[in-house]
């Protein structure tokens, strides 16, 4: 009976003890579970973060990239733009040269123009004045009585006054009108070929009467003078130069 109660508190004291280590195994698991559950979490999280860290940093690295790729391109589109202004100016410069030399040729032949005819005027008044001082007279009346005077006045080119070479001329007719009071006179006005018939017949009008006016002025009655325009009809000359049109614009005297 003892041998019982004693293999019964053994038996009993080995159940406690191994429900007891049992129990012991038990919680160490349980906290080897939660401590493995912290960890995961822990690890999880602190991939989380890094996978987060990498997002960003790839992000912001991927933005850095676009602003320098915008740079480059503002960069390019400069570096266009100014290459553009620069051959824009460069093509201005070339014209403004060119039309620089243009205007320097035309008025470096605008005054070589004017030289040659201002050359050629002076040639061809001194030719008018050689042949009016060579006796240049207008073939008037070739039957006139002796000592009629047969010159005629001339004029300068598109001009109806009386220059006072020909003072002389106006006072011969008018002293031989005063020698011979029956005597009448008909001023004929001419023209060189130049100008409308219609300006030449007004010119060579005025012309006639400039003479007839120089010689009321020397006491002739305006009663005996009549006058008459011929404009360029009548040439004493008939060259296309200022010889010519100079013996051409004149004033004839017909009695």
């Amino acid at each position: 009976m003892t041998f019982l109660l004693n293999l019964a508190k053994f038996l009993l004291i080995g159940t406690s003890a191994f429900a007891l280590v049992a129990c012991q195994t038990t919680s160490k698991t349980a906290e080897t579970v939660e401590e493995s559950t912290d960890n995961f979490e822990y690890i999880q999280a602190e991939s989380q973060a890094e996978q987060e860290r990498l997002q960003q940093e790839l992000e912001q690295a991927k933005q850095e990239q676009e602003r320098l790729q915008a740079e480059a391109e503002n960069a390019q589109a400069e570096a266009e733009n100014a290459q553009a202004e620069a051959d824009k100016a460069r093509e201005a410069q070339a014209l403004a040269e060119e039309k620089a030399l243009a205007e320097q040729k035309k008025a470096d032949d605008e005054a070589a123009a004017r030289a040659k005819a201002q050359s050629d005027a002076a040639k061809a008044r001194a030719d008018a004045a050689k042949a009016v001082d060579e006796g240049t007279a207008g073939v008037v009346n070739e039957n006139v009585p002796l000592g009629m005077p047969t010159d005629s006045v001339y004029f300068d080119f598109d001009k109806s006054f009386i220059v006072p070479k020909f003072d002389d001329v106006i006072n011969a007719h008018a002293e031989y009108l005063k020698a011979n009071p029956d005597l009448n006179v008909e001023i004929q006005g001419n023209c060189d070929e130049r100008g409308s018939r219609e300006y030449n017949i007004g010119l060579g009008n005025r012309r006639a009467l400039a003479v007839k006016a120089g010689l009321e002025i020397l006491g002739i009655q305006g009663s005996r003078i009549s006058i008459t325009s011929f404009g360029s009809e009548k040439p004493i000359a008939l060259g296309h130069d200022e010889s010519s049109w100079q013996q051409n614009r004149r004033a004839d005297f017909v009695y």
